[in-house]
This record gives C-alpha cells, sequence and structure tokens, in this order.
C-alpha cells in the first residue's frame, strides 16, 4: 500500500494535483536554482602597499591585465597604454595644459569636461600619483581666463589603498565576492559582476578577488536532473492534471422555485 492510499480520496486528489503542478513548473525551479549552469571560480590575491606604491603581495599568482583598482591607473599590468604613457611624459614635464580655462585663478576642482574619463590615481614605475588639476597664474588669456594644466603629485600609498577599498559588509558587494575575500575561494552558478577594486576585511587586510579563467561544468548527474526537470517532468505534471480533470464532476443544485414566487398558497392554506 503506498503513502496516498491511506488517504481520502480528496485528499489523495489534492496531493496528486499539488506534485503535478509542482512537476508543470519544474523548470522555473532549475532557472532559479540555476541548475546544470557552468559554475564560475573565484580567488583572491592579497593587496599591498610598498612605501611608494599599491601592490600585489604575490604578483606571481595573479592573472595578467587585473587591475588592482579602476581608480589607479596603470597599476596591476593594466590600464589604458596610452594614459601610461602619457603619464611617463607628464611626469618628465611636471605640468601640461588641458585646453580648458577657469575664472578662478585658485581652482584645484576636476574640469566637468574631464569626469567622465577621470581616474584619480597614476602609478608609474611603481610610485604612486594623485591625477590633480590647476589653474596656472601665469597664463591668462586677454578675457581674463586662466589655463587649467594637469599635474601629478605623490600620493600616500596606505591612504589611497584605503580610499579606493570596499568594505566587506557593503551592501553591494555579491555575496560570493565577500566570500572569496574571506575564505579564499568560492564558486557560483554563473558569473557575477566582481568590482574592479580591493576588498577591506575586518582585520585590516586587503584583497582583490577575480574570476578564474574558464568555467567548470556540472556533474552528469546535475545535468542529467536539470534536462529531466525541465523536459520530462513538465509533461508528466500536465498529464497527471487531464487525468485528474477526468475524476472531478462538477455538479449543480440550484433552489427550487418558492411558492410566493409563484403566487400559490401552501396545500395546507388553499380553500
Amino acid at each position: 500500500m503506498g503513502p496516498l492510499d491511506s488517504l481520502a480520496p480528496f485528499h489523495r486528489d489534492l496531493a496528486l494535483a499539488v506534485l503535478a503542478v509542482g512537476l508543470l513548473t519544474a523548470p522555473l525551479w532549475v532557472t532559479a536554482l540555476s541548475l546544470g549552469e557552468p559554475i564560475t571560480e573565484y580567488d583572491r590575491a592579497e593587496v599591498t602597499t610598498d612605501g611608494s606604491g599599491v601592490t600585489y603581495a604575490d604578483p606571481d599568482t595573479v592573472p595578467p591585465e587585473t587591475p588592482i583598482s579602476d581608480s589607479i591607473e596603470c597599476a596591476g599590468w593594466s590600464g589604458d597604454l596610452r594614459a601610461c604613457s602619457f603619464e611617463d611624459h607628464l611626469l618628465e614635464e611636471e605640468s601640461l595644459p588641458t585646453g580648458l580655462y577657469s575664472t578662478n585663478p585658485n581652482s584645484t576642482s576636476v574640469p566637468w569636461s574631464l569626469t567622465a574619463d577621470y581616474y584619480e590615481y597614476a602609478q608609474v614605475d611603481d610610485r604612486l600619483y594623485e591625477v590633480a588639476y590647476e589653474a596656472n597664474a601665469s597664463a591668462q588669456r586677454d578675457d581674463g581666463m586662466y589655463r587649467v594644466d594637469m599635474t601629478l603629485e605623490p600620493a600616500d600609498p596606505d591612504a589611497v589603498l584605503r580610499w579606493v577599498s570596499i568594505d566587506v559588509d557593503d551592501a553591494d558587494l555579491p555575496s560570493v565576492v565577500a566570500d572569496t575575500a574571506r575564505d579564499g575561494s568560492g564558486t557560483s552558478r554563473g558569473p557575477v559582476d566582481v568590482p574592479e577594486a580591493p576588498i577591506e576585511l575586518e582585520d585590516g587586510t586587503y584583497y582583490r578577488v577575480y574570476q578564474e579563467r574558464g568555467e567548470r561544468d556540472p556533474s552528469t548527474a546535475e545535468r542529467f536532473i536539470a534536462t529531466a526537470l525541465s523536459y520530462v517532468a513538465p509533461i508528466v505534471g500536465l498529464v497527471g492534471l487531464v487525468r485528474l480533470s477526468r475524476r472531478v464532476e462538477i455538479s449543480y443544485v440550484g433552489g427550487g422555485e418558492s411558492d410566493s414566487d409563484t403566487g400559490e398558497s401552501p396545500p395546507g392554506n388553499r380553500p
């Protein structure tokens, strides 16, 4: 005797109906749980300072072209090669005109037209610099405006590392990224957006989380289950609902006409 045989017919049919609906909606659960999806793996690399710049503690373990931070140009063997060459030239010249002008001779703010491609820091020859803009009081046009020059100012690596890092408890940080920063490795079903910035842990250490090259396929058993739930389960569920619908009888018991509706008196009151 099966577990459903001990139930009353109504409760047995109700349980079968719930099971059939569950099978019919199985593809939705496969998608929600990402069953059968490739497994993305993540690793971490410690980020530290060396007195003059920000660097990986063990650069050989980090995949090439993995920037330490998208706010630090030319750090971590990445970035815009044109920008890195420009920074070298800028250091040689000490300052370069931007082609922009300001009415304030003491202005040090970032010109609004440069904010789209603006980065705060650059690391050249392993030394960290802050990108700065300042009005050149000695370069005044006839209309009274002052030329804005771009310069590089030495920056404190420890302060910069704290500034560009993301707290591990940040609400916007994907959980797999936070777990990888803490534990050293992590996996997810499908890739997530990994911020191009170090993660600061509770103990004050910093780690850059990155996605491993390639993806790992799920096991054969998992792929089989995902296929069965996606294609076979809905058919079984649909067949079950059709069979159950044939066992349901709908009857209507309408109320008869009352004596008041017919205008007739009850038999006992008839003359």
